[in-house]
């Protein structure tokens, strides 16, 4: 299966590329949104950001957050394009949103490796 990149900036664009390109595609220009699955089985969206990502995985029917703080105090960010809030603990390092990508196909190690929150 292959990774889905979609950006928003000057305007909105998609594409398939694959996991080998995935970490030279994997910069904060142009607000870049990465997913994987994306069907009733399961999903995961990163989206990157300048100094963090965050990171969503749709597992058994229920949407969670990747977390590196329990910090919950609500933050506003762009997201595709759109103001939205999230939790201050799911803002999680660069590296952390793409490692989880990179993993997405590797579901059971990919659960075990981050902690998640419930959305």
């Amino acid at each position: 299966m292959s990774y889905e990149m979609e950006t928003y900036r000057p305007y909105a664009a998609s594409r398939s590329i694959t996991a080998d390109e995935l970490p030279g595609l994997y910069v904060p220009d142009r607000e870049p949104v990465f997913s994987y699955g994306c069907d009733e089985d399961g999903a995961m969206i990163v989206s990157l950001h300048d100094g963090f990502s965050t990171v969503s995985l749709l597992h058994d029917g229920t949407w969670y957050w990747l977390e590196e703080s329990p910090d919950s105090d609500p933050v506003e960010i762009l997201l595709c394009g759109q103001e939205a809030w999230v939790p201050a603990g799911v803002m999680v390092r660069r590296e952390t949103g793409l490692a989880a990508l990179l993993l997405t196909p590797d579901l059971p190690r990919l659960l075990a490796e981050f902690t998640w929150r419930e959305q």
